[in-house]
């Protein structure tokens, strides 16, 4: 077989192989914060579960190998891109009034995780631990803390408030999804309610004569409230004698 000639049509795909080679321009080198910013564009234009470091590397005009340099997987693109909306979230300037304080820096969080499509969902069953969560978190602990909660009740509450104002972003999400805008979510509950009412009331009692009542209010008015129950009730069990405040001694 070695005194065989070489094939004409290998030769020609090898030198035409050297001349898309040479001709090719050479690839930028990618940074951490381009990848970030891709990354971010997929998840505002497509959803977190379409941000794989396949699409993403896509966005870039790249492969995906080249992404391994800066993160370690797709979960930790997803811990530096939550970070990066951690960002934006700008912590209000005090007023005074602690209950006013954390009132103003949870909406602004649940506004910016609103502004970013389903950004809120990769939240759940993780624990944002960059530089930028660490600082907002740390400041709401502080803020518990002058509310007058005891410590041990401040590792409760700071979760229990951020786990309401996700819950409500991603839910406003899919709201904003499925019925388009304001008019077509309510539109949604205007008919619930009236499927609630007419529920046979012999059997469904509460839920037919409530029917109304429990579709009414729109999404702010019922985040305010959701707010309010909850920090009303961090109140009182700051004001608890210290042998019912949830386990301190």
């Amino acid at each position: 077989m070695d005194d065989m000639p070489a094939r004409p049509w290998r030769d020609a795909k090898r030198e035409w192989k050297r001349e898309r080679k040479r001709a090719a321009p050479p690839r930028r080198a990618l940074s951490y914060d381009q990848i970030v910013d891709a990354a971010l564009r997929v998840l505002d234009a497509e959803g977190v579960d379409a941000m794989s470091m396949r699409r993403v590397a896509q966005e870039l005009g790249t492969g995906a190998a080249s992404l391994y340099a800066h993160v370690d997987n797709k979960d930790d693109l997803i811990d530096a891109v939550m970070d990066r909306i951690f960002s934006e979230v700008e912590i209000p300037e005090p007023t005074g009034d602690l209950r006013q304080d954390l009132l103003r820096l949870l909406y602004v969080t649940r506004d910016v995780l609103a502004t970013h499509r389903d950004a809120a969902k990769a939240l759940w069953g993780r624990v944002p631990t960059g530089q930028n969560a660490m600082r907002l978190t740390d400041h709401v602990y502080g803020l518990l803390r002058k509310f007058g909660l005891p410590d041990h009740l401040v590792g409760w509450a700071g979760p229990l408030l951020f786990d309401y104002v996700t819950a409500d972003a991603y839910e406003s999400g899919l709201y904003a999804a499925t019925f388009g805008d304001e008019r077509g979510s309510a539109k949604y509950f205007e008919n619930l309610g009236d499927y609630f009412a007419a529920l046979p009331r012999e059997r469904f009692p509460n839920i037919a004569e409530l029917a109304h009542q429990l579709t009414a209010g729109g999404g702010e008015e019922r985040f305010a409230f959701g707010l309010d129950v909850l920090l009303t009730g961090l109140k009182a069990k700051a004001s608890e004698p210290l042998g019912d405040r949830g386990g301190d001694a």
